[in-house]
């Protein structure tokens, strides 16, 4: 009975990954061509962009990485521990990437860096509730 269970774990910590992967995917898109629209209004609205999307997406993974790094079996107070460390870390990382951004790039359109930042940590969301959509069309 347990080899079945390991197996469904198994499967589904593997499904995990690969959905993980394919939004921060969809995050890293999305950032490169909000930028390179907003290159038409200027490169600094251009390299703002770049950066808030770049900011977001390194949160992410990073927390991706922490959390679904081990392939090893782990207990449930693990998983939990390393949840909550995880976003803690992503936490500081996000803002120690903001305050590096505001001290070192200059000029810097603030608007346009938060925006995207916003709309770029949405899209797991965003791509959650359609892909749930098409799922029930078909």
């Amino acid at each position: 009975m347990a080899a079945p269970m390991n197996k469904k774990l198994n499967q589904q910590l593997s499904d995990s990954r690969k959905q993980v992967v394919a939004l921060i995917r969809a995050q890293l898109i999305i950032t490169l061509i909000l930028s390179v629209l907003l290159l038409a209004g200027n490169r600094v609205m251009f390299y703002s962009a770049l950066t808030g999307g770049l900011i977001a997406c390194s949160g992410d993974a990073w927390f991706a990485w922490k959390v679904f790094g081990s392939k090893r079996r782990q207990p449930s107070v693990t998983i939990l521990t390393t949840f909550y460390v995880g976003e803690i870390y992503k936490f500081l990382l996000t803002a120690a990437l903001f305050i590096i951004a505001f001290v070192l790039i200059k000029p810097l359109n603030i608007v346009v860096l938060l925006s995207v930042y916003f709309l770029i940590h949405i899209t797991p969301a965003v791509v959650n509730t359609f892909g749930r959509q098409s799922e029930n069309e078909n």
